[in-house]
C-alpha cells in the first residue's frame, strides 16, 4: 500500500494484481510506503484509512481529497493465479507438487477462506468492512486487471507520474488445468460477492475517473 501526500493517491495493493509492478511506478512518488510482510503490503482500504487517521483526520487531508485506487481481477481467474503461483514458483508455502486445482479449491487453505471461517474476498480490500456484506465502496477506481495497462497509463497521466509499466513477480505455470463446469458453477457461487462488485467496476470508474480528471484540470494549489 502506498500513500502519496504530494500527488494524492492512496493505492491499494490488492494481491495477484500486477501490485508489484505498479508499485514499482509509484514508489517514488509516496511518502508512505507499507510493504515487507504480506499483511502490510496487502492492506485493505478500510484499515489504511483507520491506520493513517491521525493524518486522514486532519480537513487539509480529507480522504476524499486522495485517489483511491487498486486493481481486481475475475474472482476465478484470480483464485486460479493463486494456485498457479504456489504451484510453480518459489515461495513460502508451495503447493504439493501432485495437487490439482480441484484438491487446492477442496482444501479451503488461506487463499480461499481465512482462519475464522470468513471467504478471502477482493472486495474487502476496497470495501467498507462493516460485518454485514456492505458494499460500501471506498475505492475511487478499482481497475479490471485485464484493463491495467490502459487504465493505469490513464490515471498516471492524470496524476502526472511517469508509467513504465513492466510484469512483476508473475506465475511460473501458465495454466491451472481444466476446472470442470460444475466446480466453475460453484466458484462462481462461492464468490458472489466478488462477482457482485466486479460488474458494477465499470459504472464505479466511470465516476470515479471523471473527478480524477476535475482534479487534473484544476490542481490543489497547495498541499496541507
Amino acid at each position: 500500500m502506498l500513500i502519496s501526500v504530494e500527488k494524492r493517491f492512496l493505492f491499494v495493493a490488492n494481491t495477484k494484481t500486477a501490485s508489484t509492478s505498479i508499485e514499482q511506478v509509484l514508489r517514488p512518488y509516496a511518502e508512505i510506503r507499507r510493504g515487507g510482510h504480506p499483511e502490510r503490503k496487502h492492506t485493505p482500504l478500510a484499515r489504511a484509512l483507520e491506520i493513517y487517521d491521525f493524518m486522514f483526520a486532519d480537513p487539509a487531508h480529507d480522504p476524499a481529497s486522495y485517489f483511491k485506487f487498486g486493481v481486481m481481477r475475475d474472482p476465478i481467474d484470480w483464485i486460479t493465479s493463486w494456485f498457479r503461483y504456489r504451484k510453480g514458483n518459489d515461495v513460502e508455502a508451495p503447493l504439493p507438487a501432485d495437487m490439482d486445482f480441484a484438491g487446492f479449491w477442496a482444501g479451503r487453505d488461506w487463499n480461499i477462506q481465512r482462519a475464522d471461517g470468513r471467504k478471502h474476498l477482493q472486495r474487502d480490500m476496497f470495501c467498507a468492512d462493516d460485518g454485514a456484506g456492505s458494499e460500501d465502496v471506498l475505492a475511487d477506481v478499482i481497475i479490471p486487471y485485464d484493463r491495467v495497462g490502459e487504465m493505469f497509463a490513464e490515471i498516471c497521466g492524470l496524476l502526472g507520474i511517469e508509467h513504465p509499466l513492466q510484469r512483476r513477480n508473475v506465475s511460473r505455470l501458465d495454466d491451472a488445468g481444466t476446472i470442470p463446469k460444475a466446480l466453475r458453477a460453484e466458484m462462481r457461487d462461492f464468490y458472489a460477492e466478488d462477482y457482485a462488485l466486479f460488474d458494477r467496476l465499470d459504472q464505479i470508474n466511470a465516476a470515479g475517473m471523471a473527478r480524477l480528471a476535475a482534479r487534473a484540470a484544476a490542481p490543489v494549489a497547495a498541499v496541507g
